[in-house]
């Protein structure tokens, strides 16, 4: 798991639990009668007392206990990432999306799977490994969905959410093309 989903999971995980604990006081707190300055006082103690044990919760959490791996592993190869997907630029014509797939668990077979617009449009071939999946350079820039399952049961023309595969990311495709590599 990367570091930003680790970060986002431990801090809605902080939040959830000190949104729980306040809602237990609420429900336990008698009707107020006391003096207005009395009450101020016991609210900010009980918000300290909420934010404490919720941190307290997250610092004693295991490193080990969040060692997350899916059954199958995605990696895009050759590519720029962004904040938006990884991004490739055509050479010759075309831009090869390049993705190296590895099963965690034996007896699982990993399918590729390309979506665009929540529609399978392509499943290229994992072999040895990886896929690849070759894209004329679009007019326009292109992004759409790449991702692997361990369930074969999708065609090219079925409707998917992306949401259903075990690993998927996305890739845009630039309308400009890149200059080819010098050979050494």
């Amino acid at each position: 798991m990367d570091y930003k989903k680790l970060v986002g999971l431990l801090a809605v995980s902080g939040l959830l639990l000190g949104a729980c604990n306040s809602g237990e006081d609420d429900a336990t707190t008698e009707p107020e009668t006391e003096t207005e300055t009395d009450t101020t006082d016991e609210s900010a103690t009980e918000t300290e007392g909420s934010d404490d044990s919720a941190m307290d919760i997250i610092d004693d959490i295991d490193s080990d206990s969040l060692s997350y791996t899916s059954a199958i592993e995605l990696e895009i190869v050759g590519a720029q990432w962004t904040a938006d997907g990884y991004v490739y630029s055509p050479v010759s014509g075309e831009a090869v999306v390049t993705g190296s797939v590895a099963a965690t668990e034996e007896g699982v077979e990993p399918v590729a799977y390309v979506i665009t617009d929540g529609e399978v449009t392509e499943k290229p071939a994992v072999e040895e490994g990886g896929f690849t999946y070759a894209v004329p350079t679009p007019e326009e820039d292109m992004t759409f969905e790449v991702g692997v399952s361990d369930d074969d049961s999708w065609e090219v023309g079925d409707q998917v959410n992306v949401d259903d595969l075990v690993r998927h990311e996305t890739i845009i495709v630039s309308s400009e093309e890149a200059a080819p590599a010098e050979e050494e």
